[in-house]
């Protein structure tokens, strides 16, 4: 008698709109008025031919948010420190989901140079036109964010790779590895000229044997002890949704800071 041997059935994907609207209300994400999106797509991607374009894939992310009438943000950093930066036009150095944004016609861009933000939502335009001339500091978006009912919304990124909120902390608290730098960058909107000299607080290159890179390893760690991070998902296979409240996040990485000065650096530094 012979055996017959059966295939594996490999389980068929669910379905990503239900997914993400699920897991979004699991993390608490529908409970804010903002979010702070960021996404990774190399565990997500398997989903794609679910849709029928690559635009109709990365609105599924925002759908779920916009829907409930919430406003999200996205970065769209350039880096461009020299020459002319366009709000409409310059492309962003970043992801899929950051390109897809700036291709939204309803969506609002800030006009930092080199760390500029779009927005879609409601709120959009409060939170991310006329900001300051500081990327991290005094009327940026990340202060713009304080006391909003914001939260970070992690799709596919563990919180561990990083989160550029640190260099807003390390602007408020002092940080003495970092300076501000200006840049003779022209910014112009609608055609027009808008203004120049926009600052960052940037790494310091002076000091022999330290570059100043950060980790995130230790600060997303307390974060996860506090009880700050709902989470589902994995972060091994980049499938993780994860949420967290901005000013929750602010407050104690502020508390870290202070406790250890070389919190977001891979290196010990103390600055005598």
């Amino acid at each position: 008698m012979m055996l017959q041997l059966r295939s594996a059935r490999i389980p068929a994907m669910p379905e990503l709109r239900n997914l993400l609207e699920q897991s979004y209300s699991q993390v608490g994400a529908l409970d804010s008025e903002i979010i702070y999106l960021y996404t990774d797509f190399r565990h997500f991607g398997g989903y794609l031919d679910q849709f029928q374009t690559r635009s109709d894939f990365c609105q599924a992310f925002v759908d779920p948010l916009i829907n409930s009438g919430k406003t999200v943000v996205i970065t769209t950093f350039t880096y461009t420190t020299e020459g002319e930066f366009h709000v409409e036009s310059t492309p962003t150095a970043l992801g899929a989901m950051n390109k897809w944004v700036l291709s939204q016609q309803d969506r609002e861009r800030s006009e930092h140079p080199i760390f500029s933000f779009a927005a879609l939502g409601p709120r959009a335009k409060q939170l991310v036109k006329g900001i300051g001339k500081s990327a991290f500091g005094y009327d940026s978006v990340y202060d713009r964010l304080k006391n909003q009912n914001a939260s970070f919304l992690h799709v596919g990124r563990p919180v561990s790779l990083g989160n550029t909120v640190l260099h807003h902390i390390e602007q408020i608290c002092g940080a003495t590895y970092r300076i501000n730098k200006g840049f003779s960058t022209k910014v112009f909107e609608s055609g027009a000229y808008f203004g120049t000299d926009y600052t960052a607080f940037l790494r310091r290159r002076d000091v022999e044997g330290h570059a100043f890179k950060f980790t995130f390893q230790a600060a997303a760690e307390r974060l996860r002890q506090e009880g700050l991070i709902r989470h589902v998902g994995s972060d091994d296979e980049l499938s993780n949704i994860s949420c967290y409240c901005y000013d929750e996040t602010v407050r104690l990485l502020s508390q870290l800071f202070h406790e250890k000065q070389d919190i977001f650096l891979d290196t010990p530094f103390m600055q005598y």
